[in-house]
């Protein structure tokens, strides 16, 4: 081997060696800021990719009750079609690092007898050479990552596969803030079934109340253009907007009454949007619901409570829950018995549109329910 040969490998390695670790303080950094587990996740397989000098790349995740592995992102000519196959732990190259947990650098798959061309035929894609690593939570194997296809007809080396594990360390962290990020979900919904069961044993509102409430100001919701966080955010709190209830019927915030002053309120009852915010504060996963619970008894034109809010300075999820909760209560109001009193209760429903109720949010209902 030639001095000059040498510096020019030397060099090329160096470089290399400079891509990856930029490559992994950017996933660092995006680790910190993305839960979205996919964005991740494309990103790891793009820089991995990209450095060990790859045609195509995967990450496949292992399904331990069916024993297989899937696609869970791709990259390459053929990243769509290929996400419908499952290769089988034992199967294939990738199969064979999931069930051995050992990497493998085939530079010519044709001569491998661990090979299965199957999936190639069946997605039209000719692999050539081929790097597989495991993904390794603690001693327990998780999937694999594998690149495809050495780019200028080089060959993959012990230098990519050590820079495939460094980026193999980024998967596994991603994969174990997903799932804390989905117990964390998963405690959250549980959390507001519990208090939904608690509301209407109180009884705080008849059976599905709450759940009636909160579908239709979703619907309500998408009409203005809601989506994503704010639209979960916008369902949550209209479960549970009338929380603070709970404390008020038993009468247990003794201290509260003389922090926020009840005397400024014209009734006990009418506290409860507070009652019910401080209760969220508790809870850090509630903290985007809190102003919509505080504010759900503003007025449009300024006159309600807790804080005299008016216009657009009300939260629109607090305008969107106002108006559902007095529509379904008077759908439901037992005590309206005929047909022309629900008529005349709905006509001065509509009619506070501007005073009472933001006019987008009655124009939407509106459209909803036909008017």
């Amino acid at each position: 081997m030639s001095v000059h040969y040498k510096q020019e490998n030397d060099l090329k390695k160096l470089e290399k060696q400079i891509l990856q670790l930029n490559a992994l303080n950017k996933i660092s950094f995006d680790l910190t800021q993305t839960i979205d587990l996919d964005v991740l996740l494309n990103k790891i397989i793009k820089y991995a990719a990209e450095i060990v000098e790859g045609e195509a790349a995967s990450i496949l995740l292992l399904d331990k009750v069916k024993r297989e592995l899937y696609f869970k992102v791709s990259l390459g000519k053929k990243s769509q079609e290929i996400k419908e196959y499952k290769v089988k732990v034992g199967q294939g190259i990738a199969g064979w690092v999931a069930e051995k947990g050992k990497s493998l650098i085939i530079n010519d798959v044709t001569r491998d007898d661990r090979w299965n061309k199957d999936l190639d035929d069946a997605i039209k894609f000719t692999t050539k050479s081929i790097i597989c690593v495991p993904l390794r939570s603690e001693k327990e194997i998780v999937g694999v990552m594998e690149v495809i296809n050495k780019k200028d007809k080089t060959s993959f080396d012990e230098d990519d596969e050590i820079i495939l594990n460094s980026f193999t360390n980024q998967v596994v962290i991603a994969l174990s803030n997903a799932n804390i990020i989905k117990d964390l979900n998963n405690y959250f919904i549980n959390i507001i079934e519990i208090l939904i069961q608690a509301m209407e044993n109180e009884p705080l509102g008849p059976k599905g109340h709450f759940v009636k409430v909160a579908q239709l100001a979703t619907q309500i919701g998408n009409k203005l253009g809601v989506t994503g966080k704010d639209y979960e955010n916008l369902y949550y709190a209209s479960l549970l907007h009338d929380l603070g209830k709970m404390k008020v019927r038993k009468k247990i915030d003794v201290s509260f009454k003389a922090e926020e002053n009840l005397h400024l309120f014209p009734d006990e009852v009418s506290i409860h949007p507070v009652i019910g915010a401080n209760m969220l504060k508790q809870i850090n996963l509630f903290k985007d619901l809190i102003p919509m619970v505080r504010h759900h008894h503003e007025n449009y034109n300024g006159t309600g409570y807790p804080d005299g809010l008016k216009g657009e300075e009300i939260p629109l999820g607090s305008r969107i829950i106002a108006v559902v909760e007095d529509y379904i209560q008077i759908l439901y109001n037992k005590a309206i018995q005929s047909p022309a009193e629900n008529d005349e209760a709905l006509k001065r429903f509509f009619s506070l549109a501007g005073t009472k109720y933001d006019p987008k949010v009655i124009n939407a209902l509106k459209e909803i329910i036909n008017l």
